[in-house]
């Protein structure tokens, strides 16, 4: 379901809850698990092989070639975090699909920014939401995905981005 496009409508809120917010959730879902695990492969290659090179290199049976490329490869996989920033996007995903699906709950049940609105006003507050996060979401990765990683602070998930902000609760009914 994640790789297709989604044709989506906000005629019903039956509609746009399956065909965005469901869509939607289910492709933060699969993005947010893949950089999960690259996030974790990466990491933990990275910190078994830091920790063997110093062995490796005590031990006299071992060609020294094999700790100098143990090196080089945590080396790449440190760098490519920097660049590629797998824990940023995982955990923006994550959080934009812990929001979508919130904001689905609330509006079912008429809860929180819903309550006391007419249908017709908590649907229009859902898509405006709802909207606004994904929105501010694919914002956050583009400037994620095209900052520079050479900053003063290092590379390794320096990107200065945040986590996306989930669209700010509404005031009361008018």
């Amino acid at each position: 379901m994640a790789g297709h496009a989604s044709t989506y409508s906000a005629l019903t809120p039956e509609e746009y809850l399956r065909t965005r917010v469901d869509f939607k959730t289910e492709a933060y879902r699969a993005k947010g698990e893949r950089y999960r695990w690259s996030y974790l492969i990466m990491a933990s290659a990275s910190v078994i092989a830091a920790a063997t090179v110093p062995v490796l290199i005590n031990v006299t049976r071992v060609p020294p070639i094999v700790s100098t490329v143990l090196s080089l490869l945590v080396t790449i996989l440190v760098g490519l975090e920097g660049i590629i920033h797998f824990r940023e996007h995982w955990k923006n995903y994550d959080l934009i699909k812990s929001f979508l699906r919130q904001e689905a709950c609330l509006f079912q049940a008429h809860a929180g920014a819903y309550r006391g609105r007419t249908d017709d006003e908590a649907f229009k507050l859902l898509v405006e939401r709802v909207e606004e996060a994904i929105s501010k979401e694919r914002a956050q990765t583009i400037q994620m995905r095209t900052a520079r990683t050479d900053s003063p602070e290092g590379t390794s998930g320096s990107s200065g981005s945040t986590p996306p902000t989930p669209a700010p609760s509404a005031t009361a009914p008018h």
